[in-house]
Formats: C-alpha cells, structure tokens, sequence
C-alpha cells in the first residue's frame, strides 16, 4: 500500500486517530475508530512517536521554499529548499553568467514599508551550505521586520530569487524602541526643546529662571586707543579684543576713538564697527578728555541708544551723561600709582577729582588684580563695586587666584602665623618620610612656629605617628591623609617649601615635583630623589638622605625667606599659555547680569 492509497482510504474513513494516520502511512491496515474527541494521553503518545520515528524529514514539498523564525530580538532561524529542476533550468537560462554562482539567503529590512522588492532599509546575505537545510542568522538591531529570499547570487551581483518568506516580526529588546532619558521641554505651543535628561528637571528648571543678559546688546566701548586706530600696546590690545569678544558671543559693538590717519572714517572691522571722534585735541589731559567728551556726546546723539557703555580710563568719562545707563570702567592704572607716590602738584590733585567722580559715577570698576585695594582706598570706593579683571586678557587660574593663606592654614588646625612645610607621596621607607620627622625635634628649637604636613597614606604611617609622640613633635606634625583639588593646590601655595626626602625615586615624584613648580614653591630633596629636576640654590635645594642634611635645607629656606621667594619664583612654570580674550569676554559679560540687573531677562 503506497502513501497515496492510503490518503485515499485516509479521505473515506469518518475519523481516524494520530496512531492510525502513522500505521497507515508505514502501510499497516487501520482499524475503523469510533467518532469521538480522543484523550489527551492518545494525543501525547502519538505525537512522540511521529517525532521519534521523524516522518516529516521523508516528505518534502515539490517546489523551493523558504521560512523564518525569531529566536530572539536580534537571532534568527531560517530553513529552505532549492529543487534540481528549478537549479537546472535557471542555469540554462544564464548560461556562461551561471559559472560561479552560490546560493544565499538574502535577508530585507521591511519595517514599516509595503515592500516592492527594492525599498528595503537595509540587505543582508547569508551564504548557503547547501541546497536544503537551516542555520541561524544574527541581525544588528532589535525591533526590525525581515522577508527572506533564498536564491543564487551571480558573479556580475545579480541575485535571482527562488523562493520568498512572510514578513516576520522580530520582538524589540525593550519596551520602546526610544529608550533612554531624554526629554522634551514645551517652551511655548507647538515649540519644543530637548532636554538632555528628565532626572535633571529640577536643575534644568531652575537654571532657566535664572536672570540673563538680554540678547543681543547695543554696546559702546569709549578709548583713546584700538589697534584699529593705529595704536598698540596693552590698552589698544585690551580695547580690541574685548570688543572682538562681545561680538563673538552676538552683541552689537561700537567703538568709539579719537580719530587717526589710519582710521579717517567710520570702519568695521571683524564685525565692531569703529567711530573716530573729531577733533579730540589738548594741551593737557584734562582738556583732552573734554574734548573727548564732547565729540562723543555728539556722536553717540546719531545713534540708537546703547544697552552698555564701558569707559576705558578715566579720560573718557569727563560728561554729565556718564552713570545715566549701566557704565563700566576700567582703570589701568590710577594717579596715585603714576606718579609713585611722589607729592601731589596742583595738576595732579585736579586729575585725582576727575578720577573719582568718573568712578563714583560709573556702576562698576575694574582694575588689575594688583590695583584693587588701593584704587578703593584713594578714589574711596565701595569695594562691592570694584572688581579685579584680567585686563591683560588672561584669567586667572587656580594657582594665582587670590588666596587667604592664614584661612587655609587655619582648615587643617594651624595657625595662620605657622610656616608649614609639605611632603607629598606614599607613607614609605623609599620615599624617606621618617628623615625630615627625626630632624623636627632640631628644628622647632630654632623656628618654634614651624608646621610639618604629611600628604598621603601608606604602611608607615602609624609607625610616624608613634614616633613623633615619642619625639614630642606630635603637636607641631600633621597627618593630612589623601587630598586632591583645590585642597591640594591651597596647601602648597600657603607652605613654605615641598621636602622629598627620598632615599630612593618613587613613582610619580616628578609630578609631585611639578606641582610645587606650579605654586612657585622651592623644593628640598635628595640626591636619591628628582634630583634632576631641580638646580641647586636657583629654584630649590639638593641635599643628603639623613636627619642632619634635612636640619641644614630647612634651616637655609626658613632663613632666607627673600631667597626662597626667589628660588620659588625662579622654577614657577604657567600654565596660562596663549591668552584667552574671548574667554575673558565671556566672564564680563556673565558679571554683568550681576552688576547691572537691569540688562537681563528671565525665561520661563
């Protein structure tokens, strides 16, 4: 009995049971069951022995097929079947083109498109190991649609498909495709932001509602030089680049300077626009600053109003109309100082009133960090509205900030009069940390306010601490443990000098070593140290590893302090590099928003 007879008797009997359908097709006659559903333990049974008997494999369909299945999100499984006649005859029809052609299963991307055969988002081929078969295939993203086509692939890139698969879907690995925490602010209707974390609301919020320079500004910087005008030197320097920087940042600049051959005419020049003042002539340099301030009132009367004026010098504000609106000055010098505090001559005491009522008028003035407290105190200024700047276009970093020394001293439990010296590394028998505490007992006898401070940890120091009680140095020794930051950088700008007392080099000294460079401190080390990083007697000092050369180094730093000031300065390194004006351009105007209120603006 073949497999198509029993199909027959198959289709003429009422009802047959899974065990039936397997006799009849191994050709064992069937015995007519009754109507009825079967039970569940037939329905198990049978199913286990068609798969263990694997029937299905002896049956395939007489065409080419292809099937896929997910696996997981981005895993696939494909199974196919290319027939000999459909092989043969597409060779035939190719011909020489078929030489070297091999089977692939072609994947195509379809998400969310009506697939033509051509508008996949993306192709994939897998090479095929024969003509009947499955394998597994890895895609690159999760969430996608796949329609397989098995076929062969020409050597001239022509692909011809034999057989086509469904669109499957392929699960996304999360609950959305958009995952992550990004967020949108609604500004306004139909206006949205994106805000780049929806934890940081709050922040984000709060930052927004923070008052800010409106934009962009009208301002008007007056001079008596630019390098536009022909002038050089570091006022032309500070008036350019400052201005150069405000329009960077968008606002509007003008400025305005006596005119000069170079700049006969009205110019702009890298986007501020130039006015020469006519006719700004004078014996003195108080009737030159009148002339000044007459050509600008009529200059400034052409134009729109100005959001900002800066004057720069006291010679550009001798008007009425100075302090009208937000005013800046900036003083680069003041009378006291040019004339070196020599006597005060009729001309002098006149230029010092002008002074102080261009500043008393003005909202705010700037002055070099060295010129602050005495330009408060001779134009007898509220300090809250004189502020040092970097008027020579470098900011100052955090080695050169200014720094309460006796406050940071005061922080780790010394006093503000103590001179403290630092080590700084591993707590270790290399490092030579035990040398300069059996010198402390010589050293307190001769300088009773000395400090020393130990930064960092290791196997010794319980061991250093054990010894300074019994040394009786304990109060005047301080375990600091790790610091880092500005904690750090404070602590060696208000030593005296950074001792490395090395026996031997240990990791990371030289950098130690740049670091006091950096605070402009002398350094007292060994001949087993960093040695050669330092010259001796010029920028630090080279000794021995043992108590009696650490008694000799310090006592020689402490008693000199003018040479150890220069020692120190000699080996100071900057890390200042070229100057930044546009940087500097940026912390005017964000000082700005506090010093004139009344130019910003609140967003919602």
């Amino acid at each position: 009995m073949d497999i198509s007879t029993a199909a027959l008797d198959l289709g003429s009997t009422d009802y047959l049971s899974s065990a039936g359908v397997l006799r009849a097709l191994e050709g064992v006659p069937t015995v007519p069951q009754q109507a009825g559903p079967p039970e569940q333990q037939a329905l198990r049974a049978a199913a286990w022995e068609i798969g263990e008997r694997r029937l299905v494999e002896c049956y395939h369909l007489p065409c080419n097929y292809v099937g896929l299945a997910m696996v997981h999100p981005t895993q696939g499984f494909a199974y196919w079947r290319l027939t000999l006649d459909w092989i043969e005859q597409t060779a035939r029809s190719r011909g020489q083109r078929w030489d070297g052609s091999r089977p692939v299963l072609r994947l195509y991307d379809v998400s969310f498109i009506e697939f033509n055969g051509l508008n996949a988002h993306r192709l994939q081929d897998e090479p095929l190991p024969e003509l009947t078969g499955s394998l597994f295939f890895n895609l690159p993203t999760p969430g996608t649609w796949q329609i397989g086509e098995v076929g062969f692939l020409l050597r001239d890139g022509e692909f011809i498909p034999a057989a086509r698969s469904p669109a499957t879907p392929f699960a996304p690995d999360a609950p959305s495709r958009h995952g992550g925490s990004q967020a949108l602010y609604v500004v306004a209707p139909g206006r949205v932001e994106t805000i780049g974390n929806v934890w940081d609301a709050d922040h984000e919020l709060r930052e927004r509602r923070k008052p800010r320079l409106r934009h962009p500004l009208r301002i008007a910087a007056l001079a008596f030089m630019s390098r536009a005008s022909g002038q050089e030197g570091p006022l032309a320097d500070f008036v350019t680049e400052l201005a150069k920087g405000h329009r960077s940042h968008g606002h509007e600049v003008h400025v305005f300077v006596p005119a000069t051959e170079a700049l006969p005419t009205d110019r702009e020049e890298e986007g501020v626009i130039y006015h020469p003042l006519q006719g700004v002539k004078g014996v003195s340099a108080i009737e030159q600053a009148k002339a000044f301030a007459e050509a600008a009132r009529a200059r400034l009367a052409d134009l729109p109003p100005f959001d900002l004026v800066h004057l720069h010098e006291w010679m550009t504000g001798l008007d009425s109309w100075v302090g009208q609106r937000p005013t800046v000055l900036s003083l680069s010098s003041i009378e006291a100082t040019r004339r070196n505090n020599g006597p005060a001559d009729a001309v002098s005491l006149q230029i010092e009133e002008c002074e102080k009522q261009v500043a008393r008028a003005a909202g705010c003035v700037l002055t070099p960090p060295w010129l602050r407290d005495r330009a408060i105190a001779e134009l007898s200024l509220d300090s809250g509205r004189v502020h040092a700047f970097a008027m020579e276009g470098r900011l100052p970093n955090e080695w050169e900030a200014p720094l309460d020394v006796g406050q940071v001293k005061m922080s780790f439990g010394i006093s503000p009069l103590d001179r403290m010296i630092l080590f700084i590394g591993p707590l270790e028998y290399a490092a030579g940390v035990d040398l300069i505490l059996e010198a402390m007992p010589v050293l307190l006898r001769r300088w009773g306010n000395l400090r020393l401070a130990y930064i960092g940890n290791g196997p010794m120091r319980g061991q250093l601490e054990r010894r300074a009680q019994e040394l009786g140095v304990d109060w005047a020794t301080r375990f600091l443990g790790e610091q880092s930051g500005y904690n750090l950088v404070n602590l060696l700008r208000a030593s005296e000098s950074l001792v490395l007392p090395s026996r031997y080099r240990i990791a990371m000294d030289d950098a130690v070593l740049d670091l006091a460079r950096k605070a402009g401190r002398p350094v007292i080390t060994t001949h087993g140290g960093p040695a050669y990083l330092v010259r001796h007697e010029e920028d630090g000092l080279i000794t021995y590893d043992n108590p009696g050369s650490m008694v000799w180094a310090v006592d020689r730093l402490l008693g000199d302090p003018a040479h150890a000031e220069r020692m120190g300065q000699h080996g100071r390194r900057s890390e200042s590099g070229t100057l930044r004006w546009n940087d500097v351009a940026r912390v005017y105007l964000e000082q700005c928003v506090r010093w004139f209120p009344e130019l910003t603006t609140t967003q919602q």
